[in-house]
């Protein structure tokens, strides 16, 4: 009966560690950017790009007020998904957004 305990803890503890850890949705909103678009300069817009570089690929933009998921952090890099159609996912600089996940 003993061994029979020790080895279902055993099962349980490594089924546990197994198991993908189940992530808490984080809302983050676009903010601080200017009131002026201005695209020649980068102004009025937070780029949205395909990595989580300055030189990765721009796929697109956000705005002051904008809704978005956040995924992961990754320097001073969100990864980040639109909540509204059509879905718009790629990396953001942190630095204009505000979230509710403690990064």
């Amino acid at each position: 009966m003993r061994n029979t305990l020790i080895i279902l803890a055993t099962i349980g503890a490594l089924a546990a560690l197994a198991a993908p850890a189940q992530a808490q949705f984080c809302e983050g909103t676009v903010r601080g950017l200017s009131s002026t678009y201005n695209p020649a300069t980068g102004s009025g817009f937070l780029a949205v790009r395909a990595g989580p570089k300055k030189a990765a690929t721009q796929v697109g933009e956000l705005f002051n007020g904008d809704k978005v998921e956040v995924f992961q952090r990754k320097g001073k890099w969100y990864k980040i998904a639109t909540q509204n159609l059509p879905i718009l996912e790629g990396w953001v600089h942190k630095n204009w957004m505000s979230n509710s996940c403690l990064y």
